[in-house]
């Protein structure tokens, strides 16, 4: 089977290349404590992860109070930014992923709804930042805080220097919607935050359950090669 000629990779962050679950749900936690709502179960706090922080806090605290969701999420940011951030781990064969595709020179970028400078600090701390070409994330205001977005960003900047194709690799429904609204391909990944069937739904042009499925289909269509090449 031939595959198009792709020139540049764009990833997710959160359930894609690290999994930051534990810190997150720390992060809500605390702020939603501190917020007044009490302690909630985390097997129900789990399935936000990825969502934007007003999304959340609208639906978790039942509220449209724009001071009351601004408040929750700077208890967040207090909490994330100083512990919840430590607690977070890369996926296995990642680095060796992103590693082989800059090597086989392909242009890597970071499309996350995470702040920007959480995002370069986490690359930073895993050793992985030098392997991306930029990162794009939201502002700490909330500006570009949806995917569609983030992912225009990065093509309106970068699209007329690639000789080929972009692809986008990520973990939940939004990832995929927002490669198809621009014509991208998209690699689903299930080993992430997305509930059941959430990827198949999306249909997605590849799907990988594990990271070496991952890293197979990298190898396939051209993105990365054979250590020996």
């Amino acid at each position: 089977m031939k595959y198009k000629n792709y020139c540049g990779v764009i990833f997710d962050l959160d359930g894609t290349i690290t999994d930051s679950k534990e810190g997150i749900i720390d992060s809500l936690e605390y702020s939603l404590i501190k917020a007044g709502a009490g302690k909630i179960k985390r097997d129900f706090l789990k399935h936000y992860i990825g969502e934007p922080l007003k999304m959340i806090y609208r639906e978790v605290l039942d509220t449209e109070d724009l001071e009351t969701i601004e408040r929750a999420i700077i208890y967040y940011r207090e909490y994330f930014s100083k512990n919840g951030i430590k607690n977070n781990k890369v996926y296995p064969n990642l680095p060796k992923i992103l590693e082989r595709t800059h090597k086989n020179n392909k242009m890597i970028f970071l499309t996350t709804i995470k702040p920007r400078i959480y995002a370069k600090k986490i690359l930073r701390m895993f050793n992985l930042a030098d392997n991306f070409n930029e990162v794009f994330g939201s502002e700490m205001d909330g500006k570009n805080s949806s995917k569609k977005d983030l992912i225009h960003l990065a093509l309106s900047k970068w699209s007329k220097k690639c000789s080929g194709e972009f692809i986008m690799v990520g973990d939940r429904s939004s990832d995929i919607e927002g490669a198809k609204l621009y014509n991208l391909d998209s690699i689903g990944v299930k080993y992430g935050y997305s509930k059941s069937g959430e990827i198949e739904r999306a249909k997605p042009t590849f799907i990988a359950a594990t990271t070496n499925e991952l890293e197979k289909i990298f190898a396939e269509i051209g993105l990365t090669r054979s250590e020996n090449d």
